[in-house]
């Protein structure tokens, strides 16, 4: 007998749990070192098709498995209280990012955007080596958490540093 998924077709799957680390380097030498992950993928820059800067600054996928990451970002204070966070957002793999913006946003959810852009769904490139090209967009949920909703339109290719 096959096995039968009990995950609904269509269902949003965990793409990344985003942190603000006070040292990256830091932070990637104790998944590393603590729990064994070493691979990776950096950019340092988000754009847009038009040329618009997303986000400018270091950003590193560490590889949990398959297609899995955790997303490091400098910023937060050692030993912070977990009512401010390190967690900055969770990023959900969707089959479509217009769909589920539009169905988040009918279920209550509030758009969310970073400067003068108001988190609607982007289609935007990473400046890794190699370039990596998704098309995201961001919503509140109601308990106030920043959803990422991301499709992928090229592989996160990571690699063993």
């Amino acid at each position: 007998m096959s096995p039968v998924s009990i995950r609904p077709p269509g269902a949003a799957t965990l793409m990344h749990v985003a942190i603000f680390c006070p040292d990256v380097d830091e932070s990637i030498r104790f998944y590393r070192e603590g729990l064994g992950f070493s691979r990776t993928y950096e950019w340092t820059k988000t754009y847009t098709d038009t040329g618009r800067t997303v986000y400018q600054g270091r950003g590193v996928y560490i590889e949990l498995e398959g297609q899995t990451y955790l997303e490091l970002f400098p910023g937060g204070e050692p030993g912070q209280d977990s009512s401010a966070g390190p967690v900055h957002h969770i990023g959900l793999t969707v089959t479509s990012v217009d769909e589920s913006y539009r169905r988040c946003l009918e279920a209550g959810g509030l758009p969310f955007g970073f400067g003068d852009w108001s988190g609607e769904p982007t289609t935007v490139t990473l400046d890794g080596d190699p370039e990596m090209l998704v098309r995201v967009a961001f919503v509140r949920g109601p308990a106030g958490e920043l959803i990422e909703l991301y499709e992928q339109y090229s592989p996160v290719i990571t690699t063993e540093r």
